[in-house]
């Protein structure tokens, strides 16, 4: 929780800390106690002015901070690939479910923060339980553990929401493959062969 507010927090102590200081140094000149009417409130503006900016700054950083917190949910290719073993043992006792992997690759002339808004709703767009990463510069890994009898609008739904074209494609365990680099050469295959674009 108070990670999610540390900006503003930050941005508060900052601004009482400014505020501070410069209480001290007026003090020297100034007998604060002694203010009364008109430069009374113009002292307590002041300071409500200066607590607010603080405030105000603080919260930009906070959500600069929620985004990147979003993105960087995007795993590691080396986490997909040694977590993908475990998930497998986890289909393979449930005749109900099945695994499938997505491959998908972006243009290589995306613009950066069109790559950046595209990470963000692989994020949005799929479950907590289903693995993402980033596989390579231009390729992200999906992993995704579905019911077997319900073909999944995960691709239809990105598709419909992605700021850049991409090409996708996918491969089903154990029935196109029983290791990872198996299916990943089915999803390749498929990805070119079909052509599928924004």
């Amino acid at each position: 929780m108070f990670k999610k507010h540390i900006g503003k927090t930050i941005g508060l102590f900052i601004s009482q800390l400014v505020l501070f200081s410069e209480a001290i140094a007026m003090s020297d000149t100034i007998d604060l106690t002694q203010l009364h009417g008109t430069e009374l409130y113009v002292v307590i503006g002041f300071y409500v002015f200066q607590t607010i900016i603080g405030i105000y700054f603080g919260n930009r950083y906070d959500r600069k901070v929620c985004v990147k917190d979003l993105i960087y949910q995007l795993k590691t290719k080396d986490f997909a690939t040694s977590t993908f073993e475990k998930i497998a043992a986890l289909v393979d006792r449930d005749p109900d479910s099945r695994l499938t992997i997505y491959l998908l690759q972006t243009k290589t002339d995306s613009h950066p923060q069109q790559q950046t808004a595209f990470e963000q709703l692989l994020v949005e767009e799929t479950r907590k339980s289903d693995i993402v990463a980033k596989w390579s510069n231009d390729q992200y890994l999906i992993i995704a553990v579905e019911n077997g009898a319900k073909p999944s609008t995960m691709i239809e739904r990105i598709k419909k929401n992605s700021p850049i074209s991409f090409l996708a494609g996918y491969a089903t365990y154990p029935v196109e493959g029983e290791q990872l680099q198996q299916l990943l050469q089915v999803a390749k295959e498929r990805m070119y062969a079909t052509r599928t674009t924004k």
